[in-house]
């Protein structure tokens, strides 16, 4: 996949203008709060549908405007696309592909994917279980639609469930109710659990091969999906889930929320067996979510045939030099938009590259 054009218009700072980017790296350099990581979100909303930065659209409209528009221009396998979104105030996001608009934003994914890589990105190794369930939902929504619905469908029934346990004045009162929603919890998440297992098989081994080549074999880094329901196949998942769901009654009552499922399941990573997450070095917590994102690239590749664009937000200066070159080196067929505060020397990078300066909300090739 290609980014061939971005045409962008009081996207935070951005002001209007259209943008062609090269065919392999790009680089886009200027001073901080100039307009860089802005552009490179606007290309992932485009993929995504939502910012990697806010949940509030509205912030992505610019100060004093009522509207905020992005359309990129495509090329992959099956041909050339167009994908726009408009923002406005107080109006609903209008997402539109080769113009025709959306009517659901789940429509939106596989189009154009990509992968975003910033410094913030090394959460998915430290923090919650919460960012390493979203590191692997955002990929399966991108290369999966149908776990995109599967998620939002159990999404809305465990919120069904939990309202019912802050509303009931006793569990043998919810007996007479939760169980529709237990139900279709069960089907969904034993689905959800079965693709984020089998995406979690793939990703290990490409972690683990990408993880060995950036610390010249001195480190192993093993990768396991957890969690809480077990079963092999769909059917035993299911009984298992319902039967978790059921044996959790009492407590989830007295909690007032779902305590048991897929929602609370967690990636296990260790470096040489042991865990990363306690007592990893910043340097490794940044080579380990590093591998994570190499290895996404070969998953796309493995799954649908091509790479995704990979948009790396002023995140070389995390990096040591050999893990710069092995980044934007990865492999040819790979189109790179880079974000940098400081200019990047070309023999680092070779000379398939493109470089633009973004000063004021404005982007001009150098």
């Amino acid at each position: 996949m290609k980014v061939t054009e971005i045409s962008v218009s009081n996207w935070r700072n951005l002001t209007r203008q259209k943008v062609l980017p090269g065919e392999q790296l790009n680089i886009f350099c200027g001073d901080n709060a100039q307009g860089k990581t802005n552009l490179a979100e606007s290309v992932c909303f485009c993929c995504l549908g939502k910012s990697p930065r806010t949940d509030k659209d509205k912030e992505l409209i610019r100060w004093g405007c009522d509207k905020a528009y992005v359309r990129v221009r495509y090329r992959c396998r099956f041909g050339d696309g167009e994908i726009a979104v408009t923002l406005g105030v107080g109006a609903k996001k209008q997402i539109c592909v080769n113009s025709v608009p959306l009517s659901k934003i789940g429509e939106l994914m596989g189009y154009l994917n990509c992968i975003y890589f910033s410094p913030d990105e090394i959460r998915i190794i430290s923090q919650s279980p919460a960012e390493r369930r979203r590191f692997l939902d955002v990929d399966l929504c991108q290369t999966d639609k149908s776990y995109f619905y599967g998620l939002s469908r159990f999404n809305k029934a465990l919120a069904q469930r939990n309202n019912l346990l802050k509303q009931a004045d006793s569990s043998n009162e919810l007996k007479e109710t939760v169980f529709v929603w237990d139900e279709q919890i069960a089907e969904e998440g034993a689905k959800i659990i079965m693709k984020r297992k089998n995406f979690c098989e793939k990703l290990k081994v490409f972690a683990k091969e990408t993880h060995a080549a950036l610390t010249d074999d001195k480190e192993q880094l093993e990768l396991d999906y957890v969690t809480q329901i077990k079963g092999e196949g769909y059917s035993e998942l299911v009984a298992n889930y319902r039967a978790a769901l059921a044996d959790s009654l009492e407590k989830d009552f007295a909690l007032r929320y779902t305590s048991t499922g897929c929602q609370r399941d967690d990636v296990a990573l260790k470096l040489s067996g042991v865990d990363i997450r306690t007592f990893g070095s910043q340097g490794q917590l940044r080579t380990t979510a590093l591998s994570l994102k190499l290895a996404e690239l070969k998953i796309f590749k493995n799954l649908i045939g091509e790479y995704p664009v990979l948009i790396l937000d002023d995140v070389l200066s995390e990096l040591d030099t050999e893990r710069q070159k092995r980044l934007l080196n990865f492999d040819d067929e790979l189109q790179i938009l880079l974000t940098s505060a400081t200019d990047v020397p070309r023999a680092l990078v070779g000379d398939n590259c493109k470089y633009f300066t973004i000063a004021n909300g404005t982007c001009l090739p150098k």
